[in-house]
């Protein structure tokens, strides 16, 4: 019987499938520390040095819980110390649950020993970049270096450097009620790259992008980060466990990453422990009204659309009543719970896709042909 082991908080949780179901496990290459890695970091820490001469470097760090991103950032903290003016690390984790991932990144940082001059991005003094709020440490830096991870996200379709600089704080660009989250991300980030001296590192699926950030951002955007798939009735996604599952604003967008994953009236099962319950204030504005940010608003709408075609299930540590109540999401304890439900909707001839971390978005082959 195959087994299954997926993240949930700080511990593990296993889903075994009878043999007789047709089950998939969808295999995603990642990026492993390696020599050329490190060889990237260092040539481009030559071009920040290059740029800064005396000046301070800025380095503008959205943290998500990624460790090979943290040993990257050592990595290039260690090769332009005591090469430049100084560096001040700016911090943001608008992936994460906010109290959890700024302890997680402070625990972090000092696990790496890395033992820099730390901002907040929310805590910045600002000034003003062509109307725009913006880290007036950024605006006055020589040379600045985004250092973001890159994945698709089911609400932005990308989140990666651009999404890091305006969602995590580092620029802060007004937006009206009626305006679309993605155009303002867009007008901003053309804004910074033009009138900012700004590098990126990042990682995109199995490789490192490191250099002139416009470059980087457009790599990212021209980036097929969707995989084929066959046809399915159930997808059955983990989150990555902690600091990524602690709350229900943070993982729901991954509702929106599967949507394409199974057919017409399959089902889309999320593992996440979401300890922190369902999110920020702002997200319970945007459930229980029309308020709280534009981000969150937009995952009220993506969940309601969705299952209007699809069903929807969580593991987690959420009451299921309030989850059937506000999302018509089934709750479930455990993951062997879900699937026997799956099974007992589409009988033990389902097909099942397995991901233990949604971090690529599966989309079925016949809709890849038609588009």
């Amino acid at each position: 019987m195959p087994e299954f082991w997926f993240r949930y908080g700080v511990t593990e949780v296993s889903l075994e499938v009878p043999e007789e179901v047709s089950c998939e496990k969808l295999e995603v290459k990642e990026l492993k520390p390696g020599e050329e890695v490190w060889r990237k970091v260092t040539d481009l820490a030559e071009e920040v040095k290059g740029d800064a001469g005396s000046g301070e470097v800025v380095i503008a760090y959205d943290h998500s819980g990624d460790k090979l991103l943290l040993m990257i950032l050592k990595h290039l903290i260690e090769s332009l110390e005591g090469e430049v003016g100084g560096i001040t690390l700016i911090t943001s984790c608008w992936r994460l649950d906010p109290s959890e991932g700024k302890e997680h990144l402070r625990r972090s940082l000092k696990g790496y020993g890395l033992d820099v001059k730390v901002l907040d991005a929310d805590e910045c003094e600002l000034a003003e970049l062509g109307g725009i709020p913006v880290a007036r440490k950024l605006l006055e830096s020589p040379v600045s270096v985004i250092l973001a991870g890159s994945e698709p996200h089911g609400i932005l379709g990308k989140a990666s450097v651009s999404e890091a600089l305006v969602l995590g704080g580092f620029l802060k660009p007004r937006l009206e009620a009626d305006e679309s989250l993605r155009e303002v991300i867009g007008e901003a980030w053309t804004r910074a790259v033009e009138e900012l001296n700004l590098k990126a590192i990042t990682i995109l699926k199995d490789q490192l992008l490191a250099g002139d950030a416009d470059n980087i951002a457009r790599a990212v955007e021209d980036a097929d980060m969707s995989i084929p798939v066959g046809d399915f009735d159930v997808v059955i996604a983990g989150c990555g466990g902690a600091p990524r599952d602690s709350s229900f604003q943070q993982v729901a967008h991954v509702v929106g990453l599967l949507e394409e994953s199974v057919k017409d009236g399959g089902l889309i099962g999320v593992i996440a422990e979401c300890k922190r319950g369902l999110g920020s204030k702002e997200f319970l504005e945007a459930a229980f009204g029309d308020r709280g940010s534009p981000l969150d608003r937009e995952l009220i709408r993506l969940l309601r659309r969705v299952s209007e075609g699809r069903r929807i299930a969580f593991t987690s540590a959420l009451p299921r009543s309030l989850l059937r109540s506000l999302f018509d999401i089934r709750g479930f304890d455990t993951p062997q719970d879900m699937l026997t439900y799956a099974l007992r909707l589409y009988s033990r001839s389902a097909r099942i896709l397995i991901l233990e971390r949604a971090g690529v978005k599966p989309v079925r082959s016949i809709l890849r042909e038609r588009s």
